[in-house]
């Protein structure tokens, strides 16, 4: 994992008061985009791939609780790789389009 995807899983688990396992996270790149990777990387995922991994745990970890998860997400991946907001969609890929390193 890159250091932006560590500042990302610490945000997002402050933002929501969550635990994101390291397995769960793991999942997420080895299910990500292996077989077309941007160049130096190998994988890619896309935004609305994390979102739904948040949406699962705050479930699982806060059933009673009802937040708007895709604009926490989005704010926090805003926040830690300095993109613009608009630029953050469910389709945009964390490496390819918005600069993951």
């Amino acid at each position: 994992m890159g250091i932006d995807l560590l500042d990302l899983v610490f945000r997002l688990e402050n933002r929501f008061g969550i635990k994101i396992p390291r397995q769960r996270t793991h999942d997420l790149l080895e299910q990500g985009n292996t077989a077309d990777p941007p160049e130096g990387a190998w994988t890619d995922f896309r935004v609305s791939e994390l979102v739904a991994l948040v949406e699962s745990l705050v479930a699982e970890q806060y059933p009673e609780n009802e937040q708007d998860v895709f604009a926490g997400v989005r704010m926090e991946i805003v926040a830690c790789l300095q993109v613009e907001e608009q630029d953050v969609t469910p389709e945009a890929w964390l490496i390819r389009d918005l600069g993951m390193e």
